[in-house]
């Protein structure tokens, strides 16, 4: 796996810090980082790589600008210096990602549909996503415009179909907040059916414009099939999906649990998580929207005994109110699930003043060439 991505923009861009490494020096050094902030736990596993670290985004976003000569070109906005590294391939995209953005440049131009100026004020087009659904190879093209006056909108989606027959939808989405480029909260369907569906695990998911997805489905596979295998279900336990996001993990898991209990906070995931049971047909998962710590004491308060909680904060990681639910619980079984090795060091550590025994730690690699690097944490109450 001595890949390495050869990127030419990537000094500027600045998206994949290790773009100097090849793949297997990226593979050392993030799996000595986890040995550095995690080792003191327990052995940690041989990080899980890709086989082939590239197009692995099913989620590619891009901001546009007009230049002098009046043509428009598409890139990366850093936000740190709020500027456009322009490109014409982003080694990460799929060929499909880049192939819309290159042709956007072109319709935009011929249809005088003007970029965005954040510093002015003016203009439409804020950004443009795609989303992609490997297994079905299903494409959603998202067009975030400042208001909602798309001119010449049929015609236009018309031009765009015609030169990419792939895309499954496309969906228009406002964003009135001068500061933000990215996907507003308003939206309307274009053409198609406003979303497209992926598969994880053999189970069947349903992403809607501001869905939240994990962007590498090939790793992401990997990363729950071992957080399930790592929680050793055998249809006798009740399970705990914290952080659930569109329920991803719990419905994976459902077939080896008794009884799945999820949580989020965002009600919109919690509808989509909803839908997602409905498509697999899941009956023993149940869906609240509220705090996790909340629900955890709600559980308790209910006499329901949880026998094994997944958890999948986001970076900042858990709050100490969160994982002391957890502990007065006497949940036997954590997988501590991770996108941020520091803040889950620190919470590792909470739980094992508190009794729980961290069994094993496996390194997952689910951003290649970026900094990034996933972890997954068993921790049994001893």
């Amino acid at each position: 796996m001595d890949f390495n991505l050869n990127c030419n923009v990537a000094k500027k861009c600045n998206s994949c810090q290790l773009n100097n490494l090849t793949y297997n020096e990226q593979l050392k050094y993030k799996q000595n980082r986890c040995i550095r902030y995690l080792g003191s736990f327990c052995r940690i596993c041989d990080i899980i790589g890709m086989e082939t670290p590239f197009s692995y985004r099913n989620k590619a976003q891009a901001v546009f600008k007009r230049e002098r000569d009046k043509s428009i070109s598409w890139g990366l906005y850093k936000s740190t210096t709020n500027t456009l590294v322009r490109t014409k391939e982003c080694k990460l995209h799929t060929k499909h990602s880049n192939e819309i953005f290159n042709t956007l440049c072109a319709l935009f131009k011929s249809f005088k549909i003007p970029p965005y100026d954040p510093f002015k004020g003016t203009g439409f087009v804020k950004s443009v996503v795609i989303r992609e659904g490997f297994t079905f190879g299903e494409v959603m093209v998202i067009i975030n415009g400042a208001d909602s006056l798309f001119p010449a909108k049929k015609t236009f989606v018309s031009a765009l179909l015609k030169k990419h027959p792939y895309i499954t939808t496309v969906v228009t989405t406002v964003n009135k907040d001068r500061r933000k480029l990215f996907i507003g909260k308003t939206s309307s369907v274009l053409y198609g059916d406003g979303y497209i569906k992926d598969t994880l695990c053999g189970k069947t998911f349903i992403i809607s414009p501001q869905s939240f997805y994990q962007i590498n489905p090939i790793q992401t596979d990997k990363l729950y099939s071992k957080a399930i295998e790592l929680a050793e279900l055998d249809g006798t336990q009740t399970v705990l999906d914290s952080y659930c996001g569109v329920g991803t993990i719990g419905i994976c898991a459902s077939d080896k649990a008794k009884k799945v209990y999820s949580v989020e906070s965002v009600k919109d995931a919690i509808i989509d998580a909803k839908k997602n049971a409905k498509l697999n047909a899941i009956n023993n998962i149940e869906f609240a929207c509220a705090d996790a710590k909340d629900y955890i004491a709600y559980l308790k308060d209910e006499g329901i005994k949880i026998d094994v909680a997944f958890v999948d904060p986001p970076r900042a990681g858990c709050s100490k109110e969160f994982l002391q639910s957890i502990i007065d619980m006497g949940i036997k079984t954590v997988v501590y699930i991770s996108c941020n090795i520091e803040t889950q060091s620190r919470d590792l550590r909470l739980l094992k003043q508190n009794g729980y025994k961290v069994e094993t730690i496996q390194p997952v690699d689910m951003f290649p060439h970026t900094n990034h690097v996933e972890s997954i944490a068993k921790l049994v109450l001893s």
